[in-house]
């Protein structure tokens, strides 16, 4: 049995070629790969080649198995080197964007192609399926495939989704930018405060409600709050309720005594305005609280 299919490229041969070869030695296929350059373009000749009878009597099938591996190799090229050109292309045209800002919303963006965008698992594995499938469309109809032409013609499926994550990266980049801003602004301000108390101490329910308690250890929470109409607190949520409590009050040292975990961001907000004021409790009877 002997088949062969032609792949073109001008750009990615030699990543082509060496998934190639990773995959014949890993599976033990019976390629041969022939390169050959015409002008800027490379073809190269994918020759599969095995004379066993059980491989005649399935051919079909086999040549199946064989445009699988191709494509697998294919995808996984169109991955590791063309996704990242394509989003950089994008966003060098996007005008709003700023071009010291580019390398960082491109790592953002090829983080969230590679690990996950958003909350979505798996991401480059279903993007992957998505253009291996398509590709075997493209070789159960020709024994010649065109890398170039396919990203250019074919895969606009795909290409969205690289699209939105490029546009994911760039909403999320705005709101980082906006929160440190804002956080600045709120250091600021609290370093311009005189303290109007000498230590607070924050312990934080597993439900999320804070209490606030002074150095004897009262619950000094209502006294501290009496400005806020506590009705609004499931509009605002208690964090940021608590958030704004402590910027009111301004006090020179905050100590949290917080055991659980989900609380990363308001603590994270807390300890980027307060600074050195706040300290985290390694362990006392106040902790045992909550």
């Amino acid at each position: 049995m002997e088949h062969s299919v032609q792949l073109g490229t001008q750009n990615y041969r030699e990543s082509i070629c060496d998934c190639l070869r990773e995959l014949r030695d890993q599976e033990q296929l019976p390629l041969q790969i022939v390169e050959q350059r015409q002008g800027k373009r490379w073809l190269i000749q994918c020759q599969f080649q095995d004379s066993s009878a059980e491989m005649t009597e399935n051919e079909d099938v086999v040549q199946k198995i064989h445009r699988y591996y191709l494509a697998n190799a294919l995808a996984e090229t169109i991955l590791i080197h063309w996704e990242k050109d394509y989003v950089a292309e994008i966003l060098k045209k996007n005008n709003q964007l700023k071009r010291d800002n580019r390398q960082r919303v491109l790592k953002k963006a090829l983080d969230y192609l590679n690990s996950g965008l958003g909350q979505v698992k798996g991401y480059r594995v279903n993007r992957k399926t998505s253009l291996v499938t398509q590709i075997l469309g493209c070789l159960d109809h020709s024994s010649v495939f065109d890398i170039e032409g396919f990203l250019r013609f074919r895969a606009q499926d795909y290409k969205g989704e690289v699209k939105n994550a490029v546009e994911f990266a760039i909403d999320e980049d705005v709101i980082e930018k906006e929160y440190l801003e804002f956080i600045q602004l709120l250091k600021r301000f609290v370093d311009s405060q005189s303290p109007n108390l000498e230590s607070l101490h924050v312990g934080i329910t597993s439900k999320g409600k804070f209490y606030l308690y002074n150095n004897e250890g009262d619950n000094v929470t209502h006294k501290f709050l009496e400005d806020y109409q506590l009705d609004n607190v499931h509009e605002l949520g208690y964090e940021d309720l608590l958030i704004s409590a402590l910027i009111a009050v301004a006090p020179r040292q905050i100590t949290l005594h917080i055991r659980y975990d989900g609380y990363e961001d308001t603590l994270q907000t807390i300890q980027s305005v307060f600074g050195d004021r706040v300290r985290n409790c390694p362990g006392c009877s106040l902790c045992e609280k909550f």
